[in-house]
């Protein structure tokens, strides 16, 4: 077992959704006492974009071929699974959005590492300032250079050969992205909570699925 430790919460929402081909988007159930979990809220964001979830517990190349897409979903811990799966799907091209420990694990996987912080909850009421470089894919995506986001991590990343293209004011790594694939990028925070109020939620994972549905 890797270390990486985070923590998430499942919230649900009325879900407005719109017919679509569906999509196979990937997501990397996390282990939960003896069960293995989807966070709610991620299943609700593919089916409202018209995808189907394929929830992946193993390494199974065959399995991962078939996937239009991949969501690495915030958790608890990492494993080296988790890093075979990604490396596939980095070789193979597959568009991939990392989410809070899933970006983190997209970090470490290009020679990152982690340490432990306080929660950011601390830098203020639940959200902090998140500063973008303007040349990045990123930035093309949600059109903006500094925004406000959730804070519910206990780790952070503090080095990767990944692109490094969105951090805190005090200079903690927020957004990475290899500019070199069609979508390869991982976030900090949660997108998906309350997705639809949030406009730059929307414009990234809105320019996730168009990338998966125009590869």
């Amino acid at each position: 077992m890797v270390k990486g430790r985070n923590n998430f919460k499942n919230p649900t929402y009325s879900l407005v959704g719109f017919l679509g081909d569906e999509m196979k988007i990937g997501v990397i159930l996390r282990p939960v006492d003896d069960r293995y979990t989807l966070n709610r809220e991620i299943e609700e964001v593919i089916a409202y974009y018209g995808g189907n979830v394929v929830g992946i517990t193993r390494y199974n190349e065959e399995l991962l071929e078939s996937l239009d897409g991949a969501i690495l979903q915030g958790g608890e811990e990492y494993t080296q699974t988790d890093l075979d799966i990604l490396t596939f799907l980095y070789k193979r091209d597959i568009p991939t959005l990392g989410i809070c420990l899933g970006m983190q694990t997209m970090g470490v996987l290009f020679h990152g590492e982690l340490e432990e912080v306080e929660n950011h909850f601390l830098l203020g009421e639940g959200e902090h300032t998140v500063l973008v470089n303007k040349d990045s894919k990123f930035y093309g995506f949600v059109r903006s250079e500094e925004f406000l986001v959730n804070s519910r991590h206990h780790e952070v990343l503090t080095t990767t050969k990944m692109d490094i293209v969105g951090v805190t004011e005090d200079g903690r790594i927020e957004v990475i992205e290899d500019k070199k694939k069609k979508f390869f990028l991982g976030v900090q925070w949660h997108p998906e909570t309350n997705f639809l109020n949030k406009e730059l939620s929307k414009s990234l994972f809105t320019a996730f699925f168009e990338t998966v549905r125009n590869p």
